[in-house]
């Protein structure tokens, strides 16, 4: 499967500056012939949560744009908007498949440090699909920092992990060292894409990256500079790593449920 990781800066609000920018990231993944084209968190609108409720109204007309694109270049597109939903809002994956139902995943874990839970509702389940020949898993940014989550997908068998974000500078090496543990842990691709730059009062840290099933970092973008990049991946490999390390043949669940034993007091 050939990825383009799509690495912009995001303007909060500015949906015209955020939409421009996406399309011509679009425009040179299909350039590139790629199948996967990948946008950051919250692509359209950045973190403009106190104005969450009126940049939603403009999604249904940017998916439907976005799966016009798909269509006509056999392009796989996801990342994540803001959906109004029931009288709930949600930051929710959107996967656009050519000729297919697009696929949404509700972000689980809401980032109380930028208040998200004040204006936004988590989602209740997680998400898989079918991609190629991949078995593939959907999560949104901090989502990152919950093993569980990217375990309970390994074991119902997928094999990459998808993930938009806007990831901090200042905390850039927690989201280096945590998608190359979830890729290995779970023997799984890892396929990330981060906003990069000043965006309103925070500064992003980039590093989108392709982390391969044994943990080698197979593509990474830039921590200061926008970026559009492009490389291919290889269901093979997960045969030779699962093969060599047999980690998920080896697993102890009955151990796992089990409280830890206390030693006894001594004097």
């Amino acid at each position: 499967m050939i990825i383009t990781l799509c690495q912009i800066n995001l303007q909060p609000g500015n949906i015209q500056h955020n939409l421009d920018r996406a399309r011509q990231a679009l425009n040179e993944a299909i350039a590139q012939g790629s199948q996967l084209a990948l946008l950051p968190e919250l692509w359209s609108s950045g973190y403009d949560l106190p104005n969450a409720h009126l940049q939603s109204q403009l999604t249904p007309e940017i998916l439907a744009e976005l799966t016009e694109i798909s269509h006509q270049a056999q392009l796989t597109i996801g990342g994540s908007l803001l959906e109004h939903s029931e009288n709930q809002l949600y930051n929710t994956f959107s996967l656009i498949q050519p000729d297919s139902p697009v696929v949404s995943y509700r972000k689980t874990h809401l980032f109380r440090r930028m208040a998200e839970h004040r204006w936004l509702s988590p989602g209740q389940q997680a998400v898989m699909t079918r991609l190629g020949d991949f078995q593939t898993g959907i999560s949104i940014c901090y989502d990152l920092r919950f093993p569980e989550l990217y375990r309970s997908y390994a074991l119902h068998g997928v094999t990459l992990f998808l993930i938009c974000a806007e990831w901090p500078a200042r905390r850039i090496e927690h989201w280096n060292t945590l998608l190359r543990a979830r890729a290995i842990e779970n023997q799984a691709f890892v396929i990330a894409v981060n906003t990069v730059g000043v965006s309103g009062s925070a500064e992003y840290g980039g590093c989108s990256a392709v982390i391969s099933p044994w943990g080698e970092t197979l593509l990474q973008a830039s921590a200061t500079e926008e970026a559009i990049l492009t490389c291919e991946i290889d269901p093979a490999q997960l045969t030779t790593v699962r093969n060599h390390l047999s980690v998920f043949s080896d697993r102890r669940p009955e151990v796992y449920d089990l409280p830890p034993s206390s030693l006894p007091e001594t004097n």
